[in-house]
C-alpha cells in the first residue's frame, strides 16, 4: 500500500499485522524501515492513489542510488514480487 502524510511525504507499507505497521518512507539519503502502532499509523498516514508498481520502482531506484537497509530492500522486493504475481495471475 502506498500512503501519504500531512507533509505530503510518500511511504510504502511493507508489513502490517494488525498491531504494528512497518513502512519505508521516501526521504533524502538511505531508506530504512519505520514502525508505528496501527492506531498511530492511521492517524498520521492516508492511502494514496499512486500506482504501487511505479512507486516501488521509484523507491528501489532511490535505494540503489542512496542506499537502503537490508530490511527495507527485502520488504520492497518481496512486495514488488507479490504484486507482479498478482498481476500475472490475472492474465
Amino acid at each position: 500500500m502506498v500512503v501519504n502524510n500531512a507533509q505530503n511525504e510518500t511511504a510504502v507499507v511493507i508489513r502490517r499485522d494488525g498491531q504494528t505497521v512497518v513502512f519505508v518512507r521516501l526521504r533524502a539519503g538511505k531508506l530504512a524501515c519505520e514502525r508505528l502502532t496501527e492506531l498511530a499509523f492511521r492517524e498520521t498516514w492516508t492511502e494514496s492513489p499512486h500506482p504501487l508498481a511505479e512507486t516501488l520502482d521509484r523507491f528501489l531506484e532511490h535505494g540503489q542510488l542512496h542506499g537502503a537497509t537490508q530490511e527495507a530492500l527485502r520488504g520492497l522486493n518481496k512486495l514488488r514480487e507479490r504484486a507482479r504475481l498478482v498481476v500475472s495471475s490475472l492474465f
